[in-house]
C-alpha cells in the first residue's frame, strides 16, 4: 500500500478537543462520529467536522500501487495534453495556418533533396572516373598514385554521407507530416477532458 497522508492520518487516530470531531465508517458499514478514528479505520478516510458537523477537512482514502500509479499516469498524460495545446495555439493562429506551415516545410525539404541528389550523382560519376584511373594503372602494371587512392576514399565517403542524409530526409518526410496531422487535431481540440486523454497517446 502507498501511504498518502499518512502523517495527518496518524493524528487523526489521536484524541482531539472537544469541538473537533471525526466522521468515518465503522466496521458494519454504517457512519459514525467520535473524537477520534479507530487506527485500523484510518485508510479507509475520514472527515474532520466540527461540534455543529461542519466540515473542515476531508482526508481521502490512501490509494493502493495500483491507483496510486493509475494516478500518476493521468496526471503526466493532462500535463502533456495541456502543453501540446498551449504550444500549438501559440504557435498557430488559425488551422490554415499548419496548412501553409507543411507546404513551406516541404518546398525546402524538396530543394534540399534534390540538391543533394544532384551532389550524389556527381560524385558517383566522379567516383567511376577514379576506378577507371586506378583500373587503368592496374592494366599497365603500375603502382595506383596515393593521390587516386584518396580520391577514391574521399568520394566514397562523401557519397556515404549524402546517402544517409538522403534518407534522413526521406524519413522527416514521414515524421513530419504525422507531427503536422497531430498538430491539427490537437488545434481542434476543446481542451484536455477525459475523452481527449484516452484517445491521445500523450
Amino acid at each position: 500500500m502507498v501511504s498518502v497522508g499518512l502523517g495527518l492520518c496518524m493524528l487523526a487516530a489521536l484524541p482531539a478537543d472537544a469541538a473537533t470531531l471525526y466522521r468515518y465508517i465503522n466496521d458494519k458499514g454504517y457512519q459514525e462520529i467520535g473524537y477520534s478514528v479507530p487506527p485500523h479505520l484510518v485508510p479507509n478516510g475520514y472527515d474532520v467536522i466540527d461540534d455543529s458537523g461542519r466540515l473542515i477537512r476531508r482526508v481521502a482514502a490512501q490509494l493502493s500501487e495500483e491507483e496510486y500509479a493509475a494516478k500518476l499516469e493521468h496526471e503526466r498524460k493532462l500535463e502533456a495534453c495541456e502543453k501540446a495545446y498551449e504550444r500549438v495555439h501559440r504557435r498557430y493562429e488559425r488551422l490554415e495556418d499548419i496548412d501553409k506551415a507543411e507546404v513551406q516545410f516541404e518546398a525546402q525539404l524538396e530543394e534540399s533533396l534534390q540538391n543533394d541528389q544532384a551532389n550524389l550523382e556527381y560524385n558517383r560519376t566522379e567516383l567511376a572516373k577514379y576506378r577507371e584511373s586506378a583500373a587503368g594503372h592496374e592494366r599497365k602494371g603500375q603502382i595506383i598514385p596515393e593521390r587516386v587512392l584518396d580520391s577514391i576514399e574521399q568520394t566514397e565517403r562523401t557519397i556515404r554521407n549524402l546517402t544517409a542524409k538522403i534518407d534522413q530526409s526521406e524519413q522527416s518526410r514521414t515524421t513530419k507530416a504525422e507531427q503536422f496531422d497531430e498538430e491539427r487535431r490537437v488545434f481542434q481540440m476543446n481542451g484536455c477532458d477525459e475523452e481527449q486523454l484516452a484517445q491521445a497517446n500523450w
